[in-house]
C-alpha cells in the first residue's frame, strides 16, 4: 500500500503554521484581558516583564527550549510543582468525566440513531424522537439542581466523593444528565445518516440481487456511519467539554474548571497559556489521525482532494 509521505509532511507543516499563528494571537488577547488583575497582585506585577512583546518573546523561548515556566504565586510556587503536574492533578478528572460521557453518548445515540432511521416514520420512531427530543431541550442547570434535590431521596451522593467506595456511583448522575445533549446530537446524525444510506441506489440496488442485509450494514451503513461521525467527533467533544466545566462546579468535581478558575483570579499567565496550548495542540492531533483514518477509511475522498488540487494547479488565467 502507498503512503504519500509528501502529504504528511505537508499537513504537519501546515498544523504547525496554525498552532503558531493561534498561539500567538491567543497570548497577546489573554494578556491584554488579564492586564487589570495583574496589576491587582503583586506577586505577578512585581515579576511579570512589563513589556508585551518581550513577554512574548521570552514566553516563546521558554516554549521551544522545554525550559520550566514561571509560577508567581507564593501559595502555588511554595509546592515546588510544575505548572504540568498542577495541570494534569485536575485534568485526569475532567478526562475520565467528559470520556466518560463521550462513550455513553456515542454508544447510546449510534444504537438509537440506527433503529431510528430503520423504523423511519414508524411508532418506535416517533416515540425515540419525542423523548430524546424532551431531555435535550431541558436547560442543563434546571437538571442538575433536580439532581441536588433528589439525592437525599434516593440515597446517591450530591457531591462528588474523592479516593471513596462511591467515587464511582458520585460521578455516575452528572454523568447520565449531561450525557443527554450529546446523546441528543449524535442520535440526530446516526438516524439523518443512515436513512439517507438505506435509501441510497446503491444499497436498494444490492438488496435487490439478494446480498445479505447483515453484511450490507457492517459493509456499507456501519462503515458510512463511522466515517460521517469522525468528521464531528471533535466539535462535539469541544461542546461537551466546555459544558463539563459547569458541572464540575455543581457537583464539586476537581477539574479543569478549578484550574482555570485560580489562573485567571491570579493573573497566572502562564497556567492559562499551558490550558490553551495543550487543548489545541490536542485538537490539532486528534484532527491529523482523524484525517489519516478517514482517507484509508475513505479512498474516493482522498482521490478527491488530489483532483480537485491538481484542477487548481493547471488553471490557467487570461
Amino acid at each position: 500500500m502507498y503512503f504519500d509521505y509528501k502529504n504528511l509532511f505537508k499537513r504537519i507543516a501546515i498544523y504547525l503554521l496554525i498552532f503558531f499563528i493561534v498561539l500567538s494571537i491567543t497570548y497577546f488577547a489573554i494578556n491584554v484581558l488579564i492586564e487589570p488583575q495583574v496589576k491587582k497582585n503583586l506577586a505577578v506585577s512585581e515579576n511579570i516583564e512589563k513589556n508585551l512583546f518581550i513577554r512574548y518573546l521570552n514566553y516563546l523561548r521558554d516554549l521551544i527550549t522545554f525550559k520550566r515556566q514561571k509560577i508567581f504565586s507564593n501559595e502555588l510556587k511554595n509546592t515546588n510543582l510544575s505548572i504540568s503536574i498542577l495541570f494534569f492533578s485536575q485534568f485526569k478528572w475532567t478526562f475520565l468525566f467528559t470520556i466518560l460521557i463521550f462513550f455513553l453518548s456515542l454508544i447510546i445515540g449510534n444504537l438509537l440513531g440506527i433503529f431510528s432511521a430503520y423504523k423511519y416514520n414508524k411508532t418506535a420512531d416517533f416515540i425515540i424522537n419525542i423523548i430524546i427530543g424532551f431531555i435535550a431541550v431541558i436547560p442543563l442547570i434546571i437538571i442538575a439542581v433536580l439532581a441536588l434535590g433528589f439525592s437525599e431521596t434516593f440515597g446517591y451522593p450530591s457531591q462528588f466523593l474523592i479516593n471513596n467506595s462511591l467515587t464511582f456511583a458520585s460521578l455516575l448522575v452528572p454523568i447520565t444528565f449531561t450525557s443527554f445533549g450529546t446523546i441528543s446530537l449524535i442520535h440526530a446524525r446516526a438516524r439523518k445518516v443512515v436513512k439517507e444510506i438505506l435509501n441510497s441506489e446503491y444499497y436498494l440496488f444490492a438488496l435487490s440481487l439478494g446480498q445479505d442485509k447483515k453484511r450490507l450494514f457492517l459493509k456499507q451503513v456501519l462503515k458510512n456511519l463511522i466515517i460521517s461521525e469522525l468528521q464531528v467527533l471533535i466539535p462535539y467533544y469541544l461542546l461537551l467539554f466546555s459544558i463539563s466545566l459547569v458541572v464540575e462546579r455543581i457537583f464539586s468535581i476537581p477539574g479543569q474548571s478549578i484550574f482555570i478558575a485560580y489562573a485567571f483570579s491570579k493573573a497566572e499567565i502562564n497556567l492559562i497559556m499551558f490550558y490553551f496550548w495543550f487543548s489545541f495542540i490536542t485538537i490539532l492531533i486528534s484532527r491529523f489521525i482523524f484525517s489519516i483514518v478517514l482517507d484509508i477509511l475513505n479512498p474516493v475522498q482522498k482521490v478527491n482532494k488530489s483532483l480537485f488540487f491538481i484542477k487548481r494547479k493547471g488553471v490557467k488565467h487570461a
